[in-house]
């Protein structure tokens, strides 16, 4: 069996165009469903898909952290991707029973009911399944696969949210092709593991897939409940309507924001490995490298959906939903705080710190609870915006004081990536603010222009980058090596 690794780059390549593609299709789906839905039933709708994300934690429980962890330490598979499995399909019967009493218990009006239960159901076993595909993958460094379920699975979304709309179906129906798309997704990533993964379904059970996976699985639930927590706690705050408003601006920064995780999907089985050789000067090194990029691509994207804010609601959403606008430029900056706390982040948590992270996004979570509450009771939607953007300052501080490289994290990215975008922003918008499109394109230039010209280690980088694709190139021309390959 072929289980030839992909380099960084290469995975990278294939998360960054799956990653974009797969947000372009999720997101195309849900502007479709804002404009077939009324912003009723479009509330609903977030609700019920907040309730599915987090089930979907559920049959996790932070395992799929600890089969990456324990996977960098073996030579083969087989055995400990069966654990995991097994471990995966007992969470999943688990939640399902769980979570039907509790929304029984939760919610007695019935349209709430009917939404969730139409959503969630398949809905969440494929999510389950995609989950495990994702993360064989992602520990073989096979991004390809990555892409290829997250790729099926967005067409199939668009395939059935079209295919909904055109025969005019109501709410639920739309809703349960809508989950069902994710289904599909899933029997497409069971097919590829069938294909390509080892999987010894009778050997024992691996008790290390069990150790330490508190950390993990507190970790993964405050991740998990970020996102989830503005439609859950603004369902009892707000009238469902406003919800809905929010849940449109908040859509666009939540799938873009994706963009810039797509370094850290590539680094982080590196990292491990790294930690568990022993090597933690070069551990240190590669994470500076994807703080640097991670951070750099948030800027530009905040940047764009700043500037683009009116354009983007406008042309994707009609201009009924106009006062979204609003939010959606209070919302762009958690895209540039995100490329650095998710690589800031991922260094601790490779490191063995995950009960430093965790401590961090359970100040986060606190802080986003108190200021979605009082926030959205005194400023509506503006205030939810502004509670999105607490929750990103609270973690982005707490994983700076918590880390143990903080002066060289500082000193390194903190300062001068902040120090570019802050000047490069603020400059070009006192000059320029009359101008979007201009303005966007000039912070962006300055941006990228003092990186290039102030980052040593970037520069030398990309020259060393330049030079090996220089002389690979050469190497091809020139003569054909006797294996047909060229080393990285």
């Amino acid at each position: 069996m072929n289980t030839k690794k992909n380099s960084i780059f290469k995975n990278i390549v294939h998360l960054f165009y799956s990653t974009i593609l797969s947000n372009v299709l999720n997101a195309a789906t849900l502007i479709l469903l804002a404009n077939y839905f009324n912003s009723k039933n479009y509330g609903i709708f977030s609700v019920a898909l907040a309730i599915a994300m987090v089930m979907n934690f559920f049959t996790d429980l932070g395992v799929s952290n600890t089969f990456l962890r324990e996977g960098t330490k073996k030579q083969h598979l087989g055995k400990a991707f069966s654990s995991y499995i097994k471990i995966r399909i007992v969470c999943t019967i688990l939640t399902f029973f769980v979570f039907f009493a509790g929304i029984q218990i939760l919610y007695k009006e019935q349209q709430i009911l009917y939404m969730v239960y139409s959503l969630m159901i398949p809905m969440v076993i494929g999510l389950a399944m995609q989950s495990i595909g994702i993360t064989y993958f992602q520990l073989t460094e096979r991004m390809q696969f990555i892409a290829s379920i997250k790729i099926f699975s967005s067409v199939a979304l668009i395939i059935s949210t079209t295919m909904s709309m055109g025969l005019k179906m109501d709410v639920h129906s739309a809703a349960f092709l809508y989950g069902f798309s994710y289904l599909t997704g899933g029997i497409y990533s069971l097919y590829l593991l069938l294909k390509k993964a080892e999987i010894k379904w009778k050997s024992p059970f691996e008790k290390q897939l069990l150790t330490n996976l508190s950390p993990f699985l507190i970790s993964g639930l405050f991740i998990m409940l970020t996102p989830q927590l503005g439609p859950l706690v603004l369902e009892k705050t707000l009238p469902l309507a406003l919800v809905g408003l929010f849940a449109v601006a908040y859509r666009i920064p939540s799938a873009l924001y994706q963009i810039p995780g797509v370094i850290a999907g590539a680094f982080f089985p590196l990292l491990f490995k790294r930690y568990n050789q022993g090597e933690l000067a070069e551990h240190t090194r590669l994470n500076i490298l994807q703080m640097k990029i991670m951070s750099y691509i948030g800027m530009c994207m905040t940047i764009s959906m700043f500037y683009l804010a009116i354009y983007l609601v406008t042309l994707l959403f009609g201009a009924e939903w106009g006062s979204a606008v609003h939010p959606l430029k209070i919302l762009a900056f958690i895209i540039v705080l995100q490329g650095f706390n998710i690589a800031i982040a991922d260094g601790l948590t490779t490191r063995g710190l995950q009960n430093r992270r965790t401590m961090v996004q359970f100040m986060t979570i606190t802080s986003g609870l108190v200021s979605f509450y009082f926030l959205s009771v005194n400023y509506a939607v503006a205030g939810s915006a502004f509670a999105v953007l607490t929750m990103e300052i609270v973690s982005f501080i707490g994983y700076v004081a918590v880390n143990p490289e903080k002066r060289t994290v500082f000193f390194k990215v903190i300062l001068p990536y902040g120090s570019f975008f802050s000047v490069s922003f603020i400059l070009m918008h006192n000059l320029l603010s009359k101008y979007p499109f201009i303005a966007m394109i000039s912070t962006i230039i300055l941006v990228t222009g003092l990186m290039l010209i102030l980052d040593k280690d970037i520069k030398q980088l990309i020259l060393e980058l330049l030079k090996k694709k220089n002389d690979t190139k050469h190497l091809q021309d020139g003569r054909q090596k006797e294996n047909g390959k060229i080393a990285n």
